[in-house]
């Protein structure tokens, strides 16, 4: 265990490690090395973990599953780095506001729930069993669409679930 002390990261962290996929190895490794992760235990501090979260994130084989958030989290990380006085919490609301402002861009064919594309416009929109929606999630799922509305249905009337 270079450069872990023992009830460290390696013992917090063991119960996550075990595995036979190749991402388990790496990360395990990287542990046992003690790079950013050991320097975020040993030190805490906004820089060790911005360290941390950039450390995971360039891992080979890694992709984020919401890249947003990372982002979001990691530009919350650099406020509080930037400004001492700022709190976490304050530099959150801030990064989501701001966000909230530029918007997120859409791929060129996104598939989602109305919750995660609340907010969002596309040229084509394409609803399908909107009988299973109540009203405000089809009213959502209906605004999506700047040109073009697919509504994919059973029946010819759309009656929202109540």
């Amino acid at each position: 265990m270079t450069g872990i002390r023992e009830g460290g990261v390696q013992a917090r962290f063991k119960p996550f490690m075990v595995g036979s996929s190749q991402y388990a190895r790496r990360f395990q490794r990287s542990c046992e090395r003690g790079d950013h992760l050991a320097g975020f235990i040993d030190a805490p501090s906004y820089r060790e973990a911005a360290a941390v979260i950039g450390a995971i994130s360039e891992q080979p084989g890694v992709r984020a599953h919401r890249p947003a958030i990372l982002r979001g989290a990691h530009n919350m990380l650099k406020a509080c780095m930037a400004s001492p006085d700022v709190l976490p919490a304050d530099a959150a609301t801030i990064v989501r506001e701001q966000s909230r402002l530029i918007g997120r861009p859409l791929a060129k064919r996104t598939v989602g729930s109305t919750l995660l594309l609340k907010g969002l416009e596309a040229e084509i929109c394409v609803v399908l069993n909107p009988e299973l929606m109540d009203a405000k999630h089809l009213y959502v799922a209906m605004t999506r669409g700047s040109k073009r509305l697919v509504i994919c249905s059973r029946d010819q009337v759309i009656r929202p679930r109540p």
